[in-house]
């Protein structure tokens, strides 16, 4: 009877221990459930999905991994440039580049194969061009998704939403070939431009369409045509010139509008060319323009010779939303959302979409450069990454 005892008990205990097993698993694999879920939901709708899916569960090993931190140390003698991509900062070395999340930790490095690296970050994904290579390379947060490659150094380059890319080169036979290529690295389109050359690209969220900025002379006197392509048709859906006006930078935005600045004024105009705005400056006034993934521009220009900047903001819908007017020049001027991020000196001013002042930001030192990241100020200043909440 003892031994009978002994077993009924021990049965008890095995039972016991089995349901707490299912409780401790319960949790994890409901998480792996979810994730797989959706993952698999991410694979229906394309690869950029997933590699946002799959940046995720790379980046969870870091929350069991003591953090870095900010301010983070940078080889500041080796430094191209600092770019947001999706939460935090992309590091662009001579040579290399290296990923880091929020809290400061390096998620990804990988090495580039020329020293004067450009980037363009978008959605999470970084696309890397040089002037003296003919290759473009495509990265997520923590690996390298693919590349492609023309037959001449790329020019100008941009990335859609949806992972699409358009590059520019040229040829002997043309001053500019535009190509676009779909989130598998497929070509598209091409527009082969025999009489000007192509100094800025932008994408639609889709990639669907492609505004381009193509700068030519005609009697020593600058021009520049705005074309809108539809990446189906050959023919473009705009084709509007502006004698006298150098347009350095073409967006995109999400809502179907094309905001074009140039050295003497900013165009806002939908995908047929409308022009639906014109903001007019001073010849070769312009500081610097900026605009987030949805395409809210921020255009900074100089006035009265200098002693002031005038801050204009338009919204993606091309509305314009605030004139703000700062003295002297800004030394770094960011966008995110309904905010604008303005350094000035040993201040960062953020101002709301309509040019509200908000909040002030006292850094430790002149920021080199201002940027957002979630949200959150990000400045680059003495030699280090600091993070302002």
């Amino acid at each position: 009877m003892a031994d009978k005892k002994i077993i009924s008990l021990q049965k008890i205990r095995n039972t016991q221990t089995l349901k707490k097993v299912i409780k401790m698993l319960r949790i994890p694999v409901v998480v792996l459930v979810v994730v797989m879920a959706v993952f698999l939901s991410a694979r229906l709708m394309g690869n950029v999905a997933v590699s946002n899916i799959t940046d995720g569960i790379r980046q969870s090993k870091t929350l069991f991994s003591k953090s870095t931190g900010y301010p983070y140390s940078l080889e500041a003698f080796n430094l191209r440039k600092v770019e947001p991509i999706g939460g935090g900062p992309l590091i662009v070395y001579n040579g290399s580049s290296h990923v880091l999340n929020a809290s400061g930790d390096e998620i990804f490095n990988t090495d580039l194969s020329y020293a004067d690296t450009k980037v363009i970050t978008k959605n999470g994904r970084a696309l890397f061009y040089s002037n003296s290579s003919n290759e473009a390379v495509l990265q997520s947060k923590t690996e390298i998704l693919g590349s492609i490659a023309v037959p001449a150094p790329v020019v100008a380059a941009d990335l859609a939403e949806n992972g699409g890319m358009a590059v520019s080169h040229s040829s002997e036979e043309h001053q500019s070939i535009l190509n676009v290529y779909n989130s598998r690295f497929k070509k598209i389109f091409q527009w082969n431009c025999s009489k000007e050359r192509i100094a800025d690209i932008s994408l639609s969220g889709n990639g669907k369409h492609v505004a381009v900025a193509a700068v030519g002379a005609d009697n020593a006197e600058i021009y520049t045509r705005i074309i809108v392509f539809n990446v189906g048709s050959p023919e473009p859906i705009a084709d509007v010139r502006y004698n006298g006006t150098l347009f350095m930078r073409v967006v995109y935005t999400s809502s179907n509008k094309i905001i074009a600045a140039g050295d003497n004024r900013t165009v806002v105009m939908n995908k047929k060319g409308k022009v639906l705005d014109e903001l007019v400056y001073s010849e070769d006034s312009i500081i610097a323009v900026c605009a987030d993934d949805s395409g809210n521009t921020v255009v900074c220009y100089e006035e009265f010779g200098g002693a002031k900047t005038g801050i204009v903001r338009f919204s993606a819908n091309g509305k314009r939303t605030c004139s703000i007017v700062t003295d002297g020049i800004p030394d770094s001027v960011s966008a995110q959302g309904d905010r604008t991020a303005v350094a000035i000196g040993n201040e960062i001013m953020i101002y709301s979409a309509k040019g509200k002042h908000t909040k002030t930001i006292e850094t430790e030192q002149i920021p080199a450069q201002i940027f957002f990241c979630s949200g959150t100020v990000y400045t680059v200043e003495g030699g280090a990454i600091h993070k302002y909440s």
